[in-house]
């Protein structure tokens, strides 16, 4: 069950498939990803505190975060502070996003980009390929196809899935996943109910050890939502979490530099 919120955006997703499709056409297929990481491999090589830092101008529940962004300045300054990655929202109606800020964001880094939505159709996989980014986010709760399914188009369209689980329950999706032969490398664990949007810490501190228990330390799993200080920062650590995707906290600072430093303990 999801929130009539989070409904309410899948729906309207549905009704812009037709104009993705159309924005798929006209892209060319510059990509910019020569030499760039997976999300994965780039939190497993970084020895400190990784954190991948969401450009996000606006959300449901916060409404407009930052009215006027330079993306290509933005991006840049997540990178010089130690960003591992950055995530990018693309949805247009809640967030504010768009495909144009990810395609900004992967041209003037060198470091991964996720692409955030809510996706529900292969075109998505494809948009995001063609605009040079690493990785995409697949959203258990919310996907219309099997999971198998979306992870098998993301993967195919050279993508590096992140899948997002927000309750205990998910952890089977998961592990049914590896017994169909598809080993997941990446895991994000989002703190926000998706029923209430109420955000609570404790659960990653649920979900991540059994994650590690069922599928192994190898597994990649990143704490989303709700994260504000290297406080919690060294609260999640001991859940066992190996990244943390911060975007309000961040996006809000007057001084994104140094929020991302202080957050990194430096």
């Amino acid at each position: 069950m999801v929130s009539n919120k989070i409904q309410e955006i899948i729906e309207h997703r549905k009704h812009s498939i037709a104009e993705d499709i159309k924005y798929k056409i006209s892209l060319n297929r510059h990509v910019f990803r020569e030499n760039r990481k997976y999300l994965s491999q780039a939190i497993k090589d970084n020895p400190g505190i990784s954190i991948i830092s969401e450009i996000k101008p606006a959300s449901p529940t916060l409404g407009n975060i930052k009215t006027e962004i330079d993306i290509v300045e933005t991006a840049k300054e997540m990178e010089k502070a130690g960003a591992i990655g950055l995530s990018v929202l693309t949805e247009p109606n809640f967030f504010n996003g768009s495909y144009q800020n990810l395609k900004l964001a992967v041209e003037s880094t060198n470091i991964p980009c996720l692409m955030k939505d809510f996706v529900i159709d292969s075109v998505q996989c494809f948009i995001a390929y063609q605009l040079g980014a690493t990785n995409i986010l697949i959203i258990n709760a919310i996907r219309d196809h099997s999971l198998e399914a979306m992870v098998s188009t993301a993967i195919e369209c050279s993508l590096e899935p992140l899948i997002e689980i927000h309750n205990i329950e998910e952890v089977s999706d998961i592990i049914h996943l590896a017994e169909n032969g598809i080993q997941p490398k990446l895991v994000g664990v989002n703190n926000r109910n998706l029923e209430t949007l109420e955000v609570d810490l404790n659960t990653s501190h649920e979900i991540i050890p059994e994650l590690k228990k069922a599928l192994g330390e190898e597994l990649v799993v990143i704490s989303e939502s709700g994260i504000e200080t290297q406080q919690d920062i060294e609260f999640l650590q001991s859940s066992g979490a190996d990244a943390f995707l911060i975007g309000s906290s961040i996006m809000k600072a007057e001084n994104i530099y140094k929020k991302i430093l202080s957050l990194r303990g430096n």
